[in-house]
């Protein structure tokens, strides 16, 4: 998908101005963002030396990349199934079928 598309735009957009207050008031966030802090706090304390650190700090840097660019996906393709339902072309399994199989 064409990075100066719409759909980028928009999402870019709505990360930016609505994403940090709705982080803010997120229970569940927050709670991450604590454990975060703290395991930061405990990892600093260990005194390792500084090549060890810069590779741990690389490490999770890119781990949050990975997380940060499948979210962005996942909501581009959130937005375009949206798009795709207003527009009734969207194929949506038929889950009373599927269900009653299963059981």
């Amino acid at each position: 998908m064409d990075k100066d598309s719409v759909m980028y735009q928009l999402m870019d957009l709505r990360v930016n101005t609505v994403m940090n207050s709705i982080v803010e008031t997120d229970e569940d966030y927050q709670e991450i963002l604590c454990k975060s802090n703290e395991y930061s706090g405990r990892l600093d304390a260990m005194g390792l030396p500084k090549e060890t650190m810069q590779l741990i700090d690389r490490y999770v840097s890119e781990q949050n990349a990975l997380g940060a660019r499948y979210g962005a996906l996942a909501y581009l393709l959130g937005f375009s199934d949206c798009i795709e339902m207003f527009r009734n072309t969207l194929q949506v399994p038929k889950w009373e079928e599927n269900s009653s199989a299963a059981g």
